[in-house]
Parts: structure tokens; C-alpha cells; sequence
């Protein structure tokens, strides 16, 4: 299969992190030199942080013992638009306070809709 029949223009994965489950997902642009990346935590109880880090660009939400309110996101360009993406996600579940390290778990996300652990190469697994 070409590279070009190969393309969806969007990835993602579900990750469990500290109690939370988030999924994380990418979205090239129709030219293809930006993507935007966004942690959803889709208003889990257990969220208290989260974060989203990618060429030097970083969003984060945090709560206290509140919900997080607000899903980051972050728009990066990109010089290859058929090459994959690499973000790092941070998150804190129910017991994290501000000042703590948050669990945390770097991603690759394709624009062939696959993403992958950036330090294992497992396949990750979405609901896209």
C-alpha cells in the first residue's frame, strides 16, 4: 500500500496513567505542516493534572482536588507531512498535589492513524 492511500491525517491512542484514563490525539492539517495534539481526559474524576509536551511547546491543566476543567492541547508544525509525531503526556490522578512528579509515558503518534510507545515500539491501542 502507498504511502499516499496510507494517509489519514489522524492518530491516536488510549493510555491508563495513574488511575486516568485519557486518550491522546493528533490532527495534521489539510497542507500538512501543522498538527494539533490534544489530552483528553473526557472530565475523568480521577484527573488532577495533565500535561502535553512536544517540540518545545507545552500545555498542561491542573485542578487540585477539583476536575480538570479543560483538555490541553498544542499545535506544532511539522516538516514532513507523512512523518510521525513524538509527544510526551503527563498525568496526575486523584493523589497527585501540586509539586509532584506526574506518571508519565512518551508517544508516536502516525499520520497513518497508528501510534506507538516512543521507548518500547509497542503498538498502542485507540478507538479511532
Amino acid at each position: 500500500m502507498s504511502t499516499k492511500r496510507a494517509y489519514k491525517g489522524r492518530s491516536g491512542a488510549e493510555l491508563h496513567l495513574d488511575g486516568v484514563e485519557t486518550d491522546v490525539v493528533a490532527q495534521w492539517n489539510s497542507h500538512r505542516d501543522r498538527v494539533v495534539v490534544q489530552l483528553r481526559s473526557y472530565f475523568d474524576e480521577n484527573a488532577r493534572f495533565l500535561r502535553i509536551d512536544a517540540y518545545r511547546v507545552r500545555r498542561s491543566e491542573h485542578r487540585g482536588s477539583r476536575l480538570v476543567s479543560k483538555d490541553p492541547e498544542i499545535s506544532v508544525p511539522v516538516t514532513d507531512g507523512l512523518g510521525d509525531v513524538t509527544i510526551r503526556v503527563a498525568v496526575g490522578g486523584k493523589s497527585w498535589r501540586k509539586g509532584m512528579a506526574p506518571y508519565s509515558r512518551t508517544v508516536r503518534l502516525s499520520p497513518t492513524g497508528t501510534a506507538y510507545d516512543a521507548e518500547t515500539g509497542a503498538k498502542l491501542p485507540s478507538d479511532l
